[in-house]
C-alpha cells in the first residue's frame, strides 16, 4: 500500500508539471502572432468592454509577436486603474507561470491573462484551462 501512495503523488506531479512546460513551449514557439497593443490611458478604445464593432481602421494597433498576447488589468479600484493589451516579448515574464490563464496579482488589485491567438488580447476573459483531479480510493 506504501507503493500505491508513491505512485499517486508521482502521477499527480507529472500531471501538474506537463501542462505548466506545454504552455512555456506555446509562447516559446518562435511563430509569430499579432497582438493589440495598446494602454487605456493612452487610447480609450483599450478599455473593457472590448468593442469588435469598431472597423479594423479604427481599432487599437497590433504588433507582431513571438510570445504570447497579453492583458494586463492594474490597479483595479483606484484612480490608476488602466488595462493594456500587449505582448510578452515587451516585458520580462517567467513562462513557466504561463499557463493561457489569468494570474491575480498579488494584491488582488489586477491580474494579467495570456494567450496565443492572433488579437486574443482583445477579449474581456480570456479561456483558462484547469485541470482537476480527483482520487477515489
Amino acid at each position: 500500500l506504501p507503493r500505491l501512495g508513491c505512485v499517486l503523488q508521482l502521477l499527480l506531479l507529472v500531471c501538474l508539471a506537463v501542462p505548466l512546460l506545454a504552455a512555456a513551449g506555446d509562447c516559446l514557439s518562435g511563430a509569430t502572432i499579432d497582438c493589440f497593443d495598446c494602454n487605456s490611458w493612452d487610447d480609450p478604445r483599450c478599455h473593457d468592454p472590448w468593442n469588435w464593432t469598431y472597423p479594423k481602421s479604427n481599432m487599437p494597433p497590433t504588433s507582431p509577436c513571438e510570445g504570447c498576447c497579453v492583458k494586463m488589468v492594474q490597479f483595479i479600484g483606484t484612480h490608476h486603474y488602466q488595462i493594456k493589451r500587449t505582448c510578452t516579448d515587451s516585458f520580462e515574464v517567467n513562462f513557466f507561470m504561463v499557463n493561457h490563464a489569468c494570474m491575480t496579482e498579488g494584491h488582488r488589485h489586477g491580474h494579467m491573462c495570456f494567450c496565443e491567438e492572433d488579437e486574443c488580447n482583445g477579449v474581456e476573459k480570456i479561456n483558462s484551462h484547469i485541470l482537476i483531479i480527483i482520487f477515489l480510493q
